[in-house]
């Protein structure tokens, strides 16, 4: 048998749509006889899903994955695993020992895109109402110039100086750099927000974002709000009020955002 995990950075990708490579195993009686870094092309689903089949794997083992490219793996007989989180050895002795889907290698929240927590051995929706009727927004990045919430909300997403965490229940607020996107050649915005997915939000509030960027985002069910200027507080507290309206498109094109 031949499967695949999406890797990055040797953990799980948080996306499969985008992911640029696989470790490729061969397993025989429950264990591994043979292993192998591949390259995947990272664009258009029909491209990713020839590539997988190509390498003549039947189980995919990835983070979010969206429903054309999972589609197009079911018609090649390919199994996926979806929203699959961790470092790559533990997935994988998860997988050997019969263990996944595990919530605890997981995507934040045990059923993926809606996210939920395990109770009784079974999922049961744990959601944030606010009093604007917003539901499963427990966990919003907001793009900002630096990491206090008196700096500015930064226009750019993928070249955003800094990643501001918020847990909408807690109001804990923590600061993620993203110093290594801030001078890329290119995919800078497939990168943040592959690094969004990782940190487990479900909403970014920022002032642009590309279409490469926003596919991602969606097809990891993150919600994208915009604002167009004022300082990460304000956008905080807009976002509480319900003045934030959800985009359900890119706003520019990619390589400004």
């Amino acid at each position: 048998m031949k499967v695949a995990l999406a890797t990055w950075n040797g953990r799980v990708s948080p996306v499969f749509d985008v992911a640029r490579q696989v470790v490729l195993l061969d397993i025989e009686e429950g264990r591994v006889v043979s292993r192998r870094e591949e390259a995947l092309p990272g664009t258009e689903p029909q491209a990713q899903a020839d590539r997988l089949a190509a390498l003549g794997s039947q189980t995919l083992i990835c983070g979010a994955i969206s429903k054309a490219m999972a589609g197009l793996l079911a018609a090649v007989n390919v199994r996926v695993i979806p929203f699959t989180a961790g470092d790559i050895e533990a997935v994988l002795a998860g997988w050997l020992a019969g263990n996944l889907p595990d919530p605890a290698l997981s995507m934040p929240g045990c059923c993926g895109q809606r996210r939920r927590h395990r109770a009784g051995g079974r999922c049961r929706d744990k959601t944030l109402v606010t009093k604007e009727g917003r539901e499963g927004i427990m966990k919003v990045i907001v793009t900002g110039s630096g990491g206090k919430l008196t700096d500015a909300v930064d226009p750019r997403f993928g070249r955003a100086s800094q990643f501001i965490v918020v847990d909408m229940e807690t109001g804990a607020i923590t600061v993620h750099d993203n110093a290594q996107n801030l001078n890329a050649a290119q995919g800078a915005g497939i990168q943040a927000a592959e690094t969004v997915a990782r940190l487990g939000a479900q909403a970014v509030i920022t002032g642009n974002v590309g279409p490469k960027a926003f596919r991602v985002l969606a097809t990891a069910g993150i919600k994208v709000f915009l604002v167009k200027e004022g300082s990460i507080a304000e956008a905080i507290a807009q976002f509480k009020n319900g003045e934030l309206s959800e985009t359900k498109e890119s706003n520019v094109e990619g390589h400004w955002a």
